[in-house]
């Protein structure tokens, strides 16, 4: 009895895995089925949503046909009977499904890529320098079809401080303040921010100067714009080396480390120590060490308007204590490469950078490049007497330089290095680009 119901049990446990198995393979089947429709689902779903969001479903605040439009005389947009041209503001009454109904009972699509609302986009805060070079409109609001009333109208050639800049549907608009105080904006179609006078002598220099033998930077003091050739290239900078010198007396001045009136001995240890100048050359101090004190003051007015090389070899002694790291790095840091005081390997573009630390500190060593005793060759020489001009000139052999801050009513900083050019070259290159810059 026993072995006969192990016997059942063993066929009964067989029956129903033999009952089981189609289930086992058929589950899986119907797992993926459903997987699928639901996937299917989710993308209908999906795709509905993204219909949805290319249509209006409210009236749009300030409508406007964003391109030319078909209208239609059903809801169903099937029947076309006339069109609408761009930027034409909409009388609309109603949403009819996928259609916008209009006060004259025509239809048009209320696709968000036809119909817009005409509001500004954005508005942020940004300062940014702005020039004209034409007559432009300067406008009550940020451009859009409800808002265009013209506030004024700007001469041309003129550089403009904006603070603010917003974004429409018809543009970038910026907002500056004009003489009355009043604030408007302009239209970045109607202004340049690159300075075109900038532009014109960067035309000039191709077109001219485009010459291995010169490196020339050309500099607005008052912001970035900057043109050359050759700007980075490095030349003998001969005398103009004294300008990095003039830059750290006058910052030990402004520090309180140093005084006008401070005595400089002249020992035999000023022409002999590394970088200094060989005494002979230009300048009139004694070309051999006299033991005798000079004032910090008359020092700077010798290296400046005479470019004294004893004069230059006192400071670069006294006041950069005989180029010491911490003023070579300063000098390096300005200039955006390493000037050696020794090999004095300089493009026009450290030189400028240097001036311009130097007209930045101000002060007694800035001054004493007015007046200099070259005032009548090279770059000074190619501008009026009327336009003040603080200037540095620099030549050895082969080598000859100036470098300038010529103060129009917008100064620019002008240096050439060449390579074999006159003093009449130089000045016709700062006759040419005084002609644009003026």
């Amino acid at each position: 009895m026993q072995k006969l119901r192990n016997k059942f049990n063993i066929g009964v446990g067989l029956v129903m895995l033999l009952m089981l198995i189609p289930s086992f393979f058929a589950f899986p089947k119907f797992q993926k089925n459903t997987e699928k429709q639901s996937s299917k689902h989710g993308n209908v779903v999906v795709a509905d949503k993204l219909v949805e969001n290319k249509l209006w479903t409210s009236l749009p605040e300030r409508a406007v046909a964003y391109k030319d439009l078909q209208t239609y005389s059903d809801a169903e947009l099937t029947k076309v009977n006339g069109n609408i041209p761009q930027k034409t503001q909409l009388d609309i009454t109603e949403v009819t499904g996928k259609a916008f109904k209009l006060k004259n009972g025509n239809y048009i699509s209320a696709d968000k890529k036809d119909v817009i609302s005409d509001v500004p986009l954005s508005r942020e805060p940004k300062q940014q320098t702005l020039y004209t070079n034409k007559s432009v409109n300067v406008f009550y609001n940020p451009v859009t079809t409800y808002d265009n009333q013209v506030l004024s109208v700007l001469k041309g050639n003129q550089e403009l401080l904006s603070d603010k800049i917003a974004q429409t549907y018809w543009g970038k608009y910026y907002e500056i303040s004009l003489s009355n105080g009043q604030k408007g904006w302009i239209s970045e179609k109607d202004i340049s921010l690159e300075n075109p006078k900038l532009q014109q002598v960067q035309a000039l220099l191709n077109e001219k100067y485009n010459n291995k033998k010169y490196s020339i930077y050309v500099k607005q003091i008052d912001n970035d714009f900057t043109a050359g050739i050759n700007q980075n290239e490095k030349m003998y900078s001969a005398s103009l080396s004294k300008l990095p010198i003039l830059y750290w007396t006058q910052k030990q001045l402004n520090d309180g480390k140093a005084s006008l009136n401070d005595q400089l001995l002249y020992t035999t240890s000023i022409n002999t120590f590394y970088g200094s100048y060989q005494p002979e050359g230009t300048g009139n101090l004694p070309k051999t060490a006299d033991n005798k004190s000079y004032s910090l003051q008359d020092i700077i007015n010798r290296t400046a308007k005479l470019s004294d090389n004893v004069g230059s070899n006192m400071l670069a002694y006294y006041e950069t204590q005989q180029f010491s790291a911490t003023y070579q790095n300063e000098i390096t840091q300005i200039a955006g490469s390493p000037w050696n005081p020794k090999e004095r390997q300089a493009s026009a573009q450290m030189v400028g950078k240097v001036l311009e630390a130097l007209y930045n500190e101000g002060g007694a060593a800035f001054n004493a490049l007015f007046n200099t005793s070259f005032d009548d060759v090279k770059i000074r020489a190619a501008i009026p007497q009327n336009v003040p001009v603080a200037h540095k000139i620099g030549g050895a052999d082969n080598d000859n330089h100036d470098a300038a801050i010529i103060f129009t009513s917008e100064p620019y900083l002008l240096v050439i290095e060449t390579q074999g050019a006159t003093d009449e070259q130089i000045q016709k290159i700062s006759q040419d680009i005084y002609g644009v810059m003026k």
